[in-house]
């Protein structure tokens, strides 16, 4: 899961191209998105990397209170299209089917709980309420896809796919110009 994390902040300040090839959203790709939180982790990643002024040397210096107004709502659709462009639809269905199950759900939410824990008090992760509980069948099921070949692209492979980097870059140049920096 620390791969999963750190492949996610790779993508929101990625280096790579432009995201204007990437095909058109459609709303199961809009559904993975949200109940893998892709576009979530990866604004509040990059909200603590420009409040933390690990970003002012590339894009100068931007607006505090303007980058912690930033919703990742606004990037959802972009990181559909990277889902749609790196995915087939079977695998948006089964990738889709896992997240919104009860131990794909638990899943994300503990990989957020453990971010939001390693970036400390500066975090920009929502609180995640309640307390992780994982019966064995649910940890068998998280363990069972994650081992799969698509639990994998999903992980590393998608995350460090030249469009999630584009799209990342893409992101976090935009946030940049909203919030005053060049």
């Amino acid at each position: 899961m620390k791969s999963f994390a750190r492949t996610l902040f790779l993508a929101a300040i990625g280096t790579f191209g432009a995201a204007s090839a990437l095909a058109a959203d459609g709303p199961k790709s809009v559904a993975l998105v949200r109940a893998m939180r892709t576009d979530e982790i990866a604004v509040a990643n990059a909200k603590l990397a420009f409040l933390g002024g690990n970003l002012a040397e590339r894009f100068g210096k931007t607006s505090n209170g303007c980058i912690k107004r930033v919703s990742y709502t606004e990037f959802t659709a972009g990181w559909a299209r990277v889902v749609d462009g790196f995915l087939s639809p079977p695998e948006i269905d089964n990738a889709l089917a896992f997240y919104q199950s009860e131990p794909g759900v638990k899943y994300v939410e503990g990989t957020m709980r453990r971010m939001r824990e390693r970036q400390g008090k500066d975090s920009q992760l929502p609180e995640v309420s309640g307390k992780e509980e994982i019966a064995p069948a649910e940890l068998a099921k998280i363990s069972d896809f994650s081992s799969t070949d698509l639990g994998r692209k999903l992980g590393k492979d998608f995350l460090q796919s030249p469009a999630a980097l584009a799209w990342g870059r893409d992101m976090t140049e935009q946030i940049a110009r909203k919030c005053g920096g060049k």
